[in-house]
This record gives structure tokens, C-alpha cells and sequence, in this order.
């Protein structure tokens, strides 16, 4: 599974898993573990896994992927965290759990199915290459662009 990002300055896609890595990161390191508002454009991409067309503001997103870039720069590899709800969807036991909650990688085994033993130094080895690819595409949006995701 992977995930697409039409935006206005062009498209990346990714692995749903390194989008959930990011995604479960921002959550364990910048909201306490709980998905909040500060982050729901984010948060709001997972909506396409299953094949659901989800629209979102491009301009928002931007702006949460670059407090997101700043507050994550220079963490170690061992902070990346995964959620409850990514670790079902791993196990496949549906429905994932209504519970949020996150917890680093290392404390759930150190390996992650689909990625296998995340390598490098830092979390932007890990998901590095999204941030900045959904930044791009997002670079100087206006209120009315929108990013659309899809998986694929």
C-alpha cells in the first residue's frame, strides 16, 4: 500500500507505513501521545487508507509539516514511535483500536513489518524524504489549495 499527495506544486508518494511512522512521531513527540488539533492535517491523510479520496488544506498542512520538521530536526533514530493503531493494521486485527496512544519502536521490538530495522541516525532517515517532499508541494499554497491523498 502506498499513499499519493496530488498538491499545488506536484505529487509524491510514499508507503503508507513511512506517512504512519511520521504521523505517530508528530503524535508521540508534539501532541502527548494523543492526536490533537495542532496536528489535524496530519492526521487527517490516514483517512485515505482503505481507499477513501481525502482533500486537504495545502496550506495548513504546510505550515504543521514545517513546525513538525523544526520540533523533530535532530532526534535519534531510537524516538521514532508507532501507535496502537498502526501496530493493528501491522497485525492485521480490524478494527484497530479506538485508543490513540503511542510508544517508541524501540520499547515494541526495534523492527517494524514493512520497513524491517529502521536504519540511520535520525528520524528524518526514516521519514525524512516525505516531510520534505509533502513541503514542496505545498510550498507557497493560498487558502483555497488543497492537497489531495489517495491510496493507492
Amino acid at each position: 500500500m502506498s499513499l499519493s499527495f496530488s498538491g499545488p506544486k506536484g505529487w509524491i508518494e510514499q508507503r503508507w507505513i513511512v506517512y504512519a511512522l511520521m504521523r505517530d512521531s508528530i503524535q508521540h513527540h508534539l501532541e502527548d501521545g494523543c492526536p490533537s488539533e495542532e496536528f489535524a492535517a496530519i492526521h487527517g491523510a490516514a483517512g485515505a487508507l482503505g481507499g477513501q479520496r481525502v482533500v486537504l488544506p495545502a496550506q495548513q498542512l504546510h505550515d504543521e509539516l514545517r513546525r513538525a520538521r523544526a520540533a523533530l530536526a535532530g532526534r535519534p533514530l531510537d524516538a521514532l514511535a508507532i501507535s496502537g493503531r498502526t501496530r493493528a493494521v501491522l497485525s492485521l486485527r480490524w478494527p484497530p483500536p479506538a485508543e490513540r496512544e503511542t510508544m517508541l519502536v524501540k520499547d515494541w521490538g526495534d523492527s517494524v513489518p514493512l520497513l524491517g530495522a529502521p536504519s540511520g541516525d535520525s528520524l528524518d532517515d526514516v521519514f525524512g524524504h516525505l516531510l520534505d517532499g509533502l513541503l514542496r508541494i505545498t510550498e507557497g499554497a493560498s487558502a483555497s489549495d488543497h492537497v489531495e491523498v489517495m491510496d493507492l
